[in-house]
């Protein structure tokens, strides 16, 4: 398919989604014997998932209401069965009502949507993938509800460990979709390296993106650690709920609890990847997102 963006800055963040999923994906696999056909679809469907998932996360952020209607048509497209049995081609494109189809990201999202079932298929394919399509289907159904609750919150999604526990979703089940499919294992014993390296990001997210979140409400797990007030998405003051933050030591806190949850995680890659290339790439593309110059 060709794509035309708007410029050179979002080409690059539209890269970087992918090359970081294939990055995390080469972390988190473990050696096996696979053809060189069916390790390239692995590759480009976890490649894809990452960036569909952070498309469809900057899609909620940006315009709630197309981000939550394309959730919505994934649950009534049945997502878990389009992991067990694909779907004909085009099809998730040719039911987008108008806002969606007329939004070029919108578009674009339901296109690596469709880019990554394609390629979960045939990186495994048939009844002998069966175990792993459906494991990754329940993940990812997990994935969805989470961003969806973290969009539409409620009276059901008011307490605080609830809304913390579901911004810590958003950010894990990502990642263990991806080992799962970088792994192929039916069970992966806990807490495993893609859950680790999942909660790492989780913090780091939150610190990054702090200030934003707070002046537009978003769910952010900083700004729930130090907020002294009851939460609300309708009536938040982002620069007292900064203020709070800036006062307390949750900042640093969570740095800490970010470095810990990143160096668990990369001992924990398969076969003691955490100093090979895929851990030293793995590290670069998080002290680029962080803006921190990396040591050593």
């Amino acid at each position: 398919m060709e794509v035309e963006f708007d410029d050179e800055q979002t080409a690059m963040r539209i890269e970087l989604g992918l090359a970081f999923g294939s990055v995390t994906a080469s972390l988190l696999a473990p050696s096996r014997q696979i053809s060189p056909g069916q390790a390239a679809a692995i590759e480009v469907s976890c490649a894809s998932f990452n960036l569909g998932a952070g498309l469809i996360d900057g899609l909620c952020d940006g315009t709630p209401a197309l981000g939550l209607e394309l959730l919505r048509i994934l649950q009534a497209l049945d997502w878990a069965g389009a992991t067990r049995d694909p779907w004909q081609v085009g099809r998730l494109r040719s039911i987008l009502p108008t806002p969606l189809s007329t939004d070029p990201t919108a578009d674009f999202t339901a296109r690596i949507i469709e880019t990554f079932l394609e390629t979960l298929h045939v990186g495994y394919p048939g009844d002998e993938g069966a175990r792993v399509r459906d494991r990754v289907g329940a993940l990812s159904v997990e994935a969805l509800e989470a961003e969806r609750r973290s969009v539409q919150r409620s009276s059901e999604f008011a307490a605080r460990d609830q809304m913390i526990a579901c911004s810590r979703q958003t950010s894990v089940m990502p990642f263990q979709v991806i080992e799962q499919l970088a792994t192929g294992a039916p069970a992966i014993a806990s807490p495993t390296a893609g859950m680790l390296l999942g909660e790492a990001m989780w913090r780091i997210d939150d610190l990054v993106d702090l200030a934003q979140d707070a002046g537009d409400g978003a769910l952010n797990s900083v700004l729930l650690d130090a907020t002294s007030k009851p939460w609300s998405a309708s009536a938040h003051d982002g620069v007292a709920a900064l203020e709070e933050v800036i006062t307390s030591d949750v900042i640093a806190l969570t740095a800490v609890e970010a470095a810990e949850r990143l160096e668990a995680g990369l001992a924990a890659a398969s076969d003691g990847k955490a100093d090979s290339k895929a851990g030293r790439l793995f590290l670069a593309f998080v002290h680029r997102y962080a803006q921190l110059a990396p040591t050593g």
